[in-house]
């Protein structure tokens, strides 16, 4: 008998799968390799100060250190590159956006992230309307791509990976575990991102999904690859001279696949910004497993006791799986309790009103 099951192997699927077999668990990762996953789209973005009033992210002193901690121990065991230490730079146009960087700039919570005005980006030749510059330190790029197909590997190798879309109906509850098919296991997680949304035992959660699309560019000469720069969008290098442009944020969409008007507007923001010209050359889209209070979902099913859900981590899963995947697997095998903030009982009133 296996020990779990983890149906999805985003990011949020492929960090638990790490810390359960840290902890010598036996282990068959579900997955169906979805080609919108938002972790394969995602930019894998560390980011301290977010928003247009820089803020600093939630438990982010916390974190960030745990989060370079964990790769740099995962690129050991993959022998692969996975998070490249990078600062993020923001480009400011605006009398206002300058005003409210004031206002925000004295604050002793952002002190450890500001990069000194002498060591931030000085040549912006490259941008249009680049009133001045900030930056920020302890931020950072995450190959969320190549890390996701290394595990892959790993779990291959173990046999301990199943392409496939799970059937929800062929899952059978007992008193000693769970069986899925020829699988059996003591417990089952589901790590599905906005997936859950069709997972019959988990979609009374109250997800909040939110598409985004981005584009793939072609700027040749683009002269700072090593920065990850925010001017209306962000610009980040992928590869050679491809850089990942986005992303769009929409609440309301009517198709999960990419579209031409959003193309469109994302290409004239880069345009608005840029002084160099570029060629789009791909566009994709994918759907964010956002939540309304913006916390993880992280327990136990209200009434089948060996059943889990590890999801929500929204648009900063690149920084919150790490911590959040350590901190599940001890709720799950050392009796941790978890945090009122990301335990989902704190919607069980939305189980209750769907029974």
């Amino acid at each position: 008998m296996l020990d779990y099951i983890i149906v999805g192997q985003g990011i949020a699927g492929t960090l638990v799968s790490h810390y359960l077999l840290k902890a010598n668990k036996n282990i068959v990762v579900v997955d169906n390799n979805f080609h919108q996953s938002s972790s394969k789209l995602a930019a894998g973005l560390v980011n301290p100060i977010t928003g247009r009033r820089f803020v600093k992210s939630w438990r982010i002193d916390q974190l960030i250190p745990f989060a370079q901690s964990a790769y740099q121990e995962l690129e050991q065991e993959l022998g692969i590159k996975i998070m490249l230490q990078k600062n993020v730079t923001w480009i400011l146009s605006s009398p206002k956006m300058e005003n409210d960087w004031m206002q925000r700039s004295s604050e002793l919570e952002l002190a450890p992230y500001i990069v000194l005005k002498e060591e931030r980006l000085q040549n912006t030749e490259a941008f249009q309307n680049a009133r001045s510059v900030i930056e920020f330190k302890q931020a950072g790029q995450v190959q969320l791509l190549g890390l996701m197909k290394a595990y892959r590997q790993k779990l291959q190798n173990q046999d301990a990976y199943l392409q496939e879309n799970f059937d929800y109906s062929q899952l059978q509850i007992d008193q000693d575990g769970v069986k899925y098919k020829h699988l059996k296991a003591k417990r089952i997680i589901f790590c599905e991102g906005y997936q859950a949304m069709e997972n019959p035992f988990f979609n009374y959660l109250p997800f909040w999904p939110a598409k985004g699309e981005v584009i793939l560019v072609r700027i040749p000469n683009y002269p700072h690859q090593n920065k990850l720069i925010k001017h209306d969008v962000f610009i980040i290098h992928l590869y050679d001279d491809i850089y990942w442009v986005g992303s769009s944020y929409i609440r309301k969409y009517e198709t999960t696949e990419p579209t031409d008007i959003e193309q469109q507007q994302l290409a004239k923001r880069l345009a608005s910004g840029l002084n160099l010209p570029f060629e789009i050359v791909d566009h994709q889209a994918a759907v964010r497993p956002t939540v309304r209070d913006r916390r993880p979902f992280l327990g136990q099913h209200p009434i089948h006791q060996s059943m889990y859900i590890f999801n929500g981590l929204g648009a900063k899963g690149s920084y919150l799986a790490p911590f959040f995947a350590n901190y599940f697997v001890n709720y799950l095998e050392q009796g941790q309790p978890l945090d009122k903030e990301v335990d989902i009982q704190r919607n069980l009133n939305f189980f209750n009103q769907n029974k």
